[in-house]
C-alpha cells in the first residue's frame, strides 16, 4: 500500500473513530438522564468525559495528517508560558493526588485515585508533547517525523 493510501486510509478510520466516541457520548447522556444514583451519574460522566477526549485526540490526528502551519512566534511564547505553568500544577496535582491514593484502604476509593492520578501522568505527558513537537523552533520537522510510517 502506497504512502497516501495509508494516510487516507488511516484518515478516514480516524474520522469513524471521532463519529462513534461522539454516539458513546449521547449513549452515555441518555443512560445519565435515566440514572438516579448520584454515583452513577458522576461515574458515567467520567466515562463521556473520556469519549469526548477520544473524540478530541482524533481530530488532533486530523490536524497532524493535514500538517499545514507552523506556529507563529507570538503564539509560541504566550501559549509557552502557559504550558509552562500548566505542567508545573500538574505535577504538585500528581503528587496531591497520589498521597490522597495512599491515605485510603478503600478499594472503589483508591480505584477513583488511581484513575485521575493517570489521567495526571497523561496530561503531564501531553503537555511536554505539545512543548517539545509542537512548539519547539522547527515543529514541522518533528510533526512531519509522525507520517513517516
Amino acid at each position: 500500500m502506497a504512502k497516501e493510501e495509508k494516510i487516507d486510509k488511516v484518515r478516514d478510520m480516524v474520522t469513524q473513530l471521532i463519529k462513534i466516541e461522539e454516539e458513546v457520548v449521547d449513549l452515555t447522556e441518555e443512560a445519565i438522564g435515566k440514572a438516579e444514583n448520584s454515583t452513577t451519574k458522576y461515574l458515567l460522566r467520567a466515562i463521556q468525559h473520556d469519549s469526548r477526549k477520544h473524540a478530541d485526540f482524533g481530530r488532533a490526528a486530523l490536524e497532524i495528517l493535514d500538517f499545514k502551519m507552523v506556529v507563529g512566534a507570538k503564539e509560541r511564547k504566550e501559549v509557552w508560558d502557559l504550558l509552562k505553568k500548566h505542567i508545573d500544577m500538574e505535577k504538585k496535582h500528581r503528587e496531591f493526588v497520589g498521597e490522597i491514593k495512599y491515605l485510603t484502604k478503600t478499594p472503589a476509593l483508591q480505584y477513583i485515585f488511581e484513575q485521575i492520578w493517570v489521567d495526571e501522568k497523561k496530561h503531564h505527558m501531553i503537555l511536554e508533547t505539545l512543548m517539545t513537537k509542537r512548539f519547539e523552533k522547527d515543529p514541522e520537522a518533528q510533526w512531519g517525523l509522525l507520517l513517516s510510517y
